[in-house]
């Protein structure tokens, strides 16, 4: 699941890990941002047979932000290079399975009144518009005697509305665990509180935050949750 800013970046760090790549089966997109994207290409070269990518449709439009001024933020190659490089893409915004027990969310649902997408723009219809990412997505994985597993990239829809319709779409109650950016930190302090608080009356077994997460909301999860969250770095390996 998504494959880093660059291809040096993601290639170096798979060879430090000894991953292979050429084990791969599948590459899921959890959205069209440079940072998850950047890697894509050459990962399927090193892959070097066709396999699945499964992204939204929005995933590689031409998408920007103001940092200060106008930057592309978008990924850096059109959807022919993926097919080139032997992607097959899957398209799709409704939730797909990629295996037993491990779907995508497809788009998820914007229904808690303090999760909203600002700052990014978008290109559509010929229009300069606000970007509300609905092409993000998470992993839903179900771990048998455990519960439901949501990993996210950066949780632009909101970490609440994903676990919730991670719930939903999978019919499992249980939250074993939560992995990845939870997209809080530059977030209010209000935003961060009732983020967490709701995250406490899900009751995750544990949560490994990362990215995008932000240092003040990774001081209050260790308030609320202390002993059951850690912060996920880079070239950690987690057993589920």
């Amino acid at each position: 699941m998504d494959t880093g800013p660059t291809p040096n970046i993601t290639l170096q760090n798979a060879g430090i890990l000894d991953v292979d790549m050429r084990k791969i089966d599948l590459v899921a997109l959890s959205h069209g941002h440079y940072d998850h994207t950047g890697g894509l290409i050459e990962i399927l070269k090193r892959i070097n047979r066709p396999v699945p990518v499964v992204a939204h449709p929005r995933a590689f439009s031409t998408k920007f932000a103001y940092k200060p001024s106008l930057k592309f933020i978008g990924a850096d190659f059109d959807q022919s290079l993926v097919s080139d490089a032997g992607g097959v893409l899957v398209l799709a915004r409704n939730p797909v399975k990629i295996a037993d027990g491990v779907m995508t969310s497809g788009e998820i649902p914007r229904q808690t009144p303090f999760e909203k997408v600002k700052g990014f723009w978008i290109i559509e219809d010929g229009c300069f518009v606000a970007d509300h990412m609905i092409d993000d997505q998470a992993l839903f994985v179900n771990i048998m005697n455990k519960g439901l597993v949501t990993i996210i990239g950066c949780a632009h829809s909101g970490i609440i509305n994903t676990v919730r319709h991670g719930q939903k779409i999978t019919g499992i109650e249980s939250v074993y665990a939560i992995i990845g950016g939870l997209h809080l930190e530059k977030m209010d302090e209000s935003r961060i509180r009732a983020s967490v608080d709701e995250l406490s009356g899900i009751n995750p077994r544990v949560i490994y935050p990362c990215h995008c997460t932000g240092s003040k909301a990774i001081d209050r999860l260790l308030d609320s949750f202390e002993d059951r969250w850690r912060p996920l770095r880079t070239g950690d390996i987690l057993e589920l």
